[in-house]
């Protein structure tokens, strides 16, 4: 079973040297950047690991709403509807997650199958953690109904 998260968007400390490692490497390339930056300490991948848990997050295929590699968590690039819809055709997905407002809003309209809308990981928010755990749970539910 595939399952496919979109989150907003990469943002690291050097966004000119990362857009310069994936034109120089490829597409290949930025996709596993997208889990090891998730995953190598941030807030956002530590909450996913805390609600979601590791083995899951490992099976979740993890992309971008939108593929502008930011330089502080605070940028909001807008998503990129083709590049969504390219994703979606690609990998087929049985089931979509969408962490933040800005994935959820651009991903609903192109995604008719199983979709779950979670806040973004470090939402401000005082129910953040509890919602990430619903989703965690709503995703349990789909997946041993299969």
């Amino acid at each position: 079973m595939t399952i496919l998260a979109f989150m907003q968007n990469m943002w690291v400390r050097d966004p000119a040297r990362v857009h310069a490692l994936i034109e120089r490497c490829g597409e290949n390339y930025r996709r596993r950047l997208i889990a090891y930056a998730l995953f190598a300490g941030c807030a956002s991948g530590r909450n996913l690991k805390a609600t979601f848990g590791e083995e899951l997050c490992r099976r979740i295929t993890w992309e971008e709403a939108s593929r502008e590699v930011a330089g502080s968590p605070g940028a909001r690039p807008r998503a990129d509807l083709v590049h969504i819809a390219a994703a979606l055709k690609e990998y087929k997905p049985d089931i979509v997650i969408c962490f933040g407002r800005i994935a959820g809003d651009a991903v609903a309209p192109l995604w008719n199958g199983k979709l779950i809308m979670s806040p973004h990981p470090t939402a401000r928010q005082p129910d953040t953690m509890t919602r990430l755990r619903q989703a965690a749970s709503e995703l349990q539910e789909m997946l041993s109904s299969q």
